[in-house]
């Protein structure tokens, strides 16, 4: 019983559950970027511009990719700060408000096999501090449909 509230009291405290306090790598943001916040995606769910651009991105490794909508970068590229909250596992932030993103999968023989417009989900990103400023380094799934905790703080 002791041994959990002393966990308890260390988890609670406040600074350890911020975000964006250890140092990443820039190259861990700019993979993001192309991996995720990328201009050059197609503007609509026609999976033959998905397998030319997955082919020009050169991404066949991952079997389920998602990608922001141009209209959506900034709002993507905010959860790591106020528009987004502490979600409780790591460095990871979830937004606020629903953002939309293509999520697009792809088979072990370089065939996109379906893409889906995502319109309704909130997105948790993985946060690190990266030449002072919180940016987003990975892309969390949510098949949950998780929602922020109304008390849970800003992310940074």
């Amino acid at each position: 019983m002791l041994l959990f509230v002393v966990i308890l009291s260390l988890t609670l405290q406040p600074g350890l559950s911020q975000r964006c306090v250890n140092n990443g790598i820039p190259a861990q943001y700019d993979t993001f970027r192309i991996q995720h916040l990328n201009d050059k995606i197609p503007e609509n769910a026609d999976k033959s511009e998905w397998q030319k651009f997955i082919g020009h991105i050169g991404t066949w490794d991952r079997p389920i990719q998602s990608f922001f909508l141009k209209s959506e970068h900034s709002n993507a590229f905010a959860v790591c700060s106020t528009a987004g909250k502490i979600y409780p596992s790591r460095n990871l932030c979830i937004s606020k408000k629903p953002i939309s993103f293509y999520n697009v999968k792809v088979s072990q023989n370089k065939k996109v096999t379906d893409v889906k417009l995502i319109t309704d989900r909130h997105v948790i990103l993985g946060c690190e501090k990266i030449e002072n400023k919180c940016l987003p380094i990975h892309f969390e799934a949510n098949e949950n449909k998780a929602k922020p905790a109304d008390n849970a703080p800003n992310c940074s």
